[in-house]
């Protein structure tokens, strides 16, 4: 009997120890961590950072100089064809030949004047399969400049506004993160505040269920009244109910968290409120400094009024279309072998200028609609981006100022939980001697429950407003370290994020 006992004590120590391991303790800073890592908001983040990076490398790419292979390898017929003759007749021939060439070239954009330079080399080849005849033609070297005058320079205008976008893709990413943070921040206190609510269920169902055996008692001898003990047996109901519907909603809500922050094993949760709260004091003058130096948002603002100059300064350019393009090099008569393409006594100098011009006479007021267009849409852009700088302020002054208001109103709801507790203490000991009633003990309880209850949303309104700092102004008040550091670039061979060199 005593080895059975021994056996089933062992069993349910196991099954204890097991039962502890499914459970899952996590801090606040935890899973924010576990939420910056695997989150699917943090995963978008990184490939808009990524999509960043690769856009201001192709733009940077356009600077550089481009080695080309152009060809037609090969272009075969084999067919009759229409031929016209001197007097205009048409004869019909059966024609057997192939086409083919190649060059290689090397380009430069000029970006301050917009002018590409290219120096080629090319051959073609002519083979005739009726008459087993080839011939060779090339132009050994060759430079060609082409410039569009009265046309807008698309790098004067890229030089400014690419840099701009791809710093604005690296503090997107930053506030991306923080904004991760944020909504971690929301599910943990989501689910904290249920399971404070399953905690204080249980808590009230095993008290009721005390109250109810007490007044039970209390009916048997004849000091209490039937009314009294249905009111107990009641409220006991009630909070069996309440204990049950705060277990589902525990479930759901970890269910949800443990899906945001990329936990796939199916663990309890158990939360660890933040209970360190840091008082810190928050100029607005110097958040908003803060923001405009880092929030993607302000760097915004720039590019939206460059693109609209931009766009005024195309309508002006597009009134006239006028390019110049030269070339000059040697080329080579046909021959009949490869090598006599590049012999020098079977080449030549040659140049080629051209002037290309689109000049509208009558265009019926199309250049001046279209000017207007661009002025106007730029007259738009200011004052939206004025009255986008109105509430970029507003939200900075919002943020600032309640945060102040919740840095006092926390101090006082945690002071109301210990009087609500203390208070609560004292009542149900005053109703278990018999001095007070079951509705003054009542009164205690809801009071115990509410103070708890606002102590945990008033550490989440703070966590909530302190992230929301930290995205608004990519600065932490609280360590006083700025969140965005220029010099971090994505480094696309270690897939990691590495410091640059200082300029």
């Amino acid at each position: 009997m005593k080895k059975v006992i021994l056996l089933l004590l062992l069993f349910i120590g196991l099954a204890q120890v097991s039962f502890s391991q499914e459970k899952r303790v996590l801090t606040l800073e935890e899973v924010i961590q576990l939420a910056r890592q695997n989150s699917r908001s943090a995963k978008q983040a990184e490939t808009q950072r990524t999509l960043g990076f690769w856009s201001y490398n192709v733009y940077k790419s356009g600077l550089k100089p481009q080695l080309l292979v152009r060809g037609t390898l090969p272009s075969y017929q084999d067919r009759t064809i229409p031929t016209t003759q001197p007097d205009g007749t048409v004869v019909f021939n059966t024609v057997n030949q192939n086409n083919s060439n190649l060059s290689l070239g090397l380009e430069q954009v000029l970006p301050w004047t917009n002018t590409t330079v290219s120096f080629d080399t090319r051959l073609a080849r002519f083979d005739d399969y009726d008459r087993n005849t080839t011939r060779y033609q090339g132009d050994p070297i060759g430079i060609s400049i082409e410039q569009p005058l009265f046309a807008v320079n698309p790098f004067k205008w890229d030089k400014q506004i690419e840099p701009l976008r791809y710093e604005q893709s690296k503090r997107s990413y930053v506030q991306d993160m923080e904004q991760a943070s944020q909504i971690a921040v929301n599910l943990f206190f989501r689910l904290l505040v249920q399971q404070r609510n399953l905690q204080i269920a249980l808590q009230n169902e095993q008290a009721n269920d005390t109250v109810y055996r007490v007044e039970q008692g209390r009916y048997n001898i004849g000091t209490s009244t039937e009314d009294q003990l249905l009111q107990t047996e009641l409220e006991l109901l009630t909070s069996k109910s309440e204990a049950q519907q705060a277990q589902l909603d525990v479930q759901s809500l970890s269910l949800e968290l443990r899906n945001f922050i990329g936990l796939t094993e199916n663990v309890d949760l158990e939360l660890v409120a933040p209970m360190d709260v840091a008082v810190f004091d928050i100029d607005y003058e110097t958040a908003l400094q803060y923001a405009k130096e880092n929030r993607a948002e302000y760097l915004d603002f720039r590019l939206q009024r460059l693109n609209a100059e931009r766009s005024v300064a195309d309508a002006r350019a597009r009134r006239f279309n006028v390019s110049i393009t030269g070339s000059y090099g040697y080329n080579s008569a046909q021959t009949n072998d490869l090598g006599g393409v590049y012999e020098s006594s079977n080449t030549a100098a040659g140049s080629q200028f051209r002037l290309d011009f689109n000049i509208p006479i009558l265009d019926g007021g199309r250049n001046k609609a279209r000017m207007n267009v661009a002025r106007e849409q730029q007259k738009l852009t200011e004052f939206n981006v004025d009255q986008n700088m109105i509430t970029f302020e507003q939200e900075i002054s919002n943020a600032v100022r309640n945060f102040k208001q919740i840095i006092e109103q926390i101090a006082l709801a945690k002071k109301s939980e210990e009087i609500a507790l203390k208070r609560f203490e004292i009542t149900n000991g005053r109703y278990l001697a018999g001095k007070v009633d079951i509705l003054t003990l009542a009164n205690a309880r809801t009071s115990k429950d509410g103070a708890i209850r606002s102590y945990v949303s008033a550490l989440q309104q703070y966590w909530d407003a302190y992230y929301e700092l930290r995205t608004l102004t990519l600065y932490d008040f609280k360590n006083d370290v700025l969140l965005y550091n220029e010099l971090l670039e994505y480094d696309p061979k270690t897939d990691s994020v590495i410091e640059k060199a200082k300029q």
